[in-house]
């Protein structure tokens, strides 16, 4: 007698491969929760586990703020899914926590806000490089003295040190004048350019350079001066 195929047969690996080519954007919540129920019921279909838990909870959201002890009152799901569910739910209220804290950059506007209002503490004229992660949000910042980089042989090397530091393949930086107009001077130029083809060489990219006097500021992108070829 033919052995009859199970109808389930690949059918997670073709849920995760579905998931991997969309990034779980096109998936409903009852397919999030059926897939993440595969790493705890191992041999069972968790399509129905996952419309009692919605039915029962109303929404993810309240899936995962759910009680342990409410969700095992749900018809398969045990203590170790209970816990897994609460473990994604407390995740994502501290990454909702983090992301809502962090500081991002939309445009050069947001870019020169920033610069104009965290001045570095320095009585000299100074300079702040920022790093930031591929959704331009700042992750890293560190100010120097201009004269720590200037004419200083191994101004590359702390460069480098610093972008290595976070670990960001974009940085922008601001140079503050404490007593000329935020317009760029040739010594300017020339930090610019050694900054930027030092990020080029490990990878990353200065994205902008804003030359900063008190509340005014000048993006060197935005108006044309910013422009290197490597």
């Amino acid at each position: 007698m033919t052995k009859k195929q199970n109808i389930h047969f690949k059918h997670r690996s073709r849920m995760k491969q579905k998931f991997l080519e969309s990034n779980g954007n096109i998936y409903y919540p009852h397919q999030l929760l059926e897939m993440l129920l595969f790493y705890t019921i191992t041999r069972k279909d968790t399509n129905p586990a996952a419309h009692r838990l919605l039915d029962r909870f109303g929404d993810i959201d309240g899936v995962l703020n759910a009680k342990i002890d409410d969700l095992t009152e749900v018809e398969e799901i045990g203590p170790v899914s209970a816990s897994l569910i609460k473990a994604i739910g407390e995740i994502c209220r501290r990454y909702s926590q983090v992301s809502e804290e962090r500081i991002s950059f939309s445009s050069t506007d947001d870019l020169k806000n920033y610069f104009a209002d965290n001045f570095p503490e320095h009585t000299v004229d100074s300079i702040l490089i920022i790093s930031v992660n591929t959704q331009l949000e700042l992750i890293h910042s560190e100010s120097l003295r201009l004269n720590e980089l200037e004419d200083n042989p191994s101004a590359a090397r702390l460069i480098t040190k610093i972008i290595l530091k976070s670990g960001a393949d974009q940085i922008a930086a601001g140079i503050f004048h404490l007593c000329s107009p935020p317009i760029p001077t040739q010594s300017d130029y020339r930090l610019t350019r050694m900054i930027a083809e030092t990020a080029s060489t490990i990878g990353a990219e200065l994205i902008d350079m804003i030359i900063c006097s008190g509340k005014y500021t000048f993006s060197m992108k935005e108006t044309g001066a910013f422009g290197f070829s490597f």
